[in-house]
């Protein structure tokens, strides 16, 4: 039996995908060069899953790699299953083929076998990939991305792709695409970043019954994007436990990490190096076993930490930028709240991405529901737009049995996997999330007024209102958001 169809894990329209794929996305000093002869190297020592994006800007050489190996019969076209993803900047749905278009037409290749939605939130349409206004902030665009969706459903039916999923999209947003009226096509994948400091165990049992495979980018921690990285995050291949597992087993760090995602539960993983040596001892990954005990050693290393925050990807939208976002059910807590159960949603968006589930820190099980921090406003305008699609029923993952957010204890309606436990954020974060939504938390009191400073008080006599004490600003109430459909 062909290596890389056993290795394979069958997707929910029937499609296989192998299970290790080769990541492209390359800091900016790796040269196109580099790229090229990577993908080459990788084709060589036998990886078949190649995962790209437009947001990578390196599909040209990539696809001069493909064809190399194809004339020099090393592969197929068949055997090539090559992903690739839409941007922001082509979400509207007349935008979106034309998103398409331009991956075959580098690549020179007549098809991609998986197209994901990138992120769930639109930005606006242009050359740029991060529009910004003049004030350095990220333009975005209203779209909804059930539109998207439908979109990405027509260029399956048109054979520009084989297959379509999305990527960074939370339980919650998934099951707004899988509830969305007139669904031709769910989600055959969720690429988000996973690795044992961030294990995605909610998100995987939420999507594992549904049959969503999920995908790990950046499953080895990488590090390799210093423009992207939280700097806070540990170097996860340095970690001592899983060192002492990879000197026990006689294989690498890296090895180890990959073998935690693909023994468990299935989950596809992409691993990324440009380096040779590297490249072949990754793919040696299924040369052998790591045993249960020390997968639950590894499973014990999550610390709801992620090693991607790239302050173009997570910025705060502004009240005037994205006037859809205002009551879009972000909710936030006070400034310097510790009581994380009354926040709801995604990360903090300086320190995390979307479309992350956790479980609590120290877990050493996959089914533990966590706390759920302040929302990332990519997640946030996501869940927005898909309101937009009807009322729906609520997600069952929110409320799973025996969870804190179960009908006999009202919790947050974030607080299962979908969201990750986030230190504390700071006033000047809670004013700009405050600034950017309108709309107050349950719990937040009316009677703490806003932190913002009033206008100043024009005065009919100067002197007389500087002899005597301003009286108090009368605490306005906020009107409560109205629902959006």
């Amino acid at each position: 039996m062909d290596p890389v169809k056993a290795c394979s894990i069958k997707l929910n329209d029937g499609r296989l995908m192998p299970m290790l794929g080769f990541g492209t996305s390359a800091p900016g000093e790796v040269a196109k060069s580099n790229v090229e002869e990577a993908v080459k190297t990788a084709i060589n020592v036998g990886y078949r899953h190649i995962d790209s994006a437009y947001l990578y800007l390196n599909e040209d050489e990539i696809g001069r790699a493909i064809w190399k190996k194809n004339a020099d019969g090393t592969v197929k076209r068949e055997d090539i299953f090559y992903t690739s993803k839409v941007w922001g900047t082509f979400f509207r749905p007349e935008l979106v083929q034309t998103g398409l278009d331009t991956s075959p037409r580098k690549l020179g290749l007549s098809y991609v076998n998986l197209y994901l939605i990138h992120f769930p939130a639109a930005l606006k349409p242009g050359e740029e990939l991060f529009p910004k206004d003049k004030d350095g902030e990220i333009i975005f665009d209203t779209v909804d991305f059930g539109a998207t969706w439908e979109a990405v459903e027509k260029c399956k039916d048109s054979g520009l792709t084989k297959s379509i999923g999305v990527s960074n999209f939370s339980c919650r947003q998934l099951e707004m695409i899988l509830n969305k009226p007139g669904l031709k096509y769910k989600p055959v994948c969720n690429q988000v970043e996973c690795h044992p400091y961030l294990n995605q165990s909610k998100l995987l049992e939420f999507c594992k019954p549904k049959d969503i495979v999920l995908t790990a980018y950046a499953a080895l921690g990488s590090d390799s994007r210093k423009e992207w990285v939280n700097k806070n995050t540990p170097a996860l291949l340095k970690d001592p436990v899983l060192k002492a597992i990879a000197e026990k087993h006689r294989c690498s760090p890296a090895q180890v990490a990959l073998s935690f995602q693909l023994q468990w539960g299935g989950v596809v993983a992409l691993a990324k190096s440009f380096n040779e040596k590297r490249i072949q001892e990754n793919f040696q990954v299924f040369d052998f076993l790591v045993t249960p005990e020390d997968m639950e050693t590894l499973d014990g290393l999550n610390k709801n930490i992620r090693c991607f925050a790239d302050p173009r990807a997570w910025a705060i939208p502004r009240r005037g930028q994205a006037p859809h976002l205002r009551g879009a059910g972000t909710e936030v807590a006070p400034a310097g709240s510790r009581d994380r159960s009354r926040t709801c949603g995604e990360p903090a968006s300086h320190l995390r991405g979307a479309g992350t589930e956790v479980a609590p820190a120290g877990s050493r099980g996959r089914s533990h529901a966590c706390a759920a921090p302040r929302r990332n406003p990519w997640a946030a305008w996501g869940e927005v737009q898909s309101q937009k699609l009807g009322k729906q029923t609520e997600p069952s993952c929110l409320a799973p049995v025996g969870s804190p957010a179960s009908p006999s204890q009202p919790a947050s309606p974030m607080s299962v996997r979908a969201r990750e436990r986030t230190p504390a954020a700071s006033p000047e974060l809670a004013r700009a999330l405050l600034q950017s939504v309108s709309v107050l938390e349950p719990g937040f009191h009316d009677s703490q007024p806003p932190d913002d400073h009033p206008a100043p008080r024009r005065a009919s006599n100067p002197q007389a209102e500087e002899r005597r004490p301003l009286p108090p600003e009368p605490r306005m109430r906020r009107r409560p958001p109205r629902t959006r459909f």
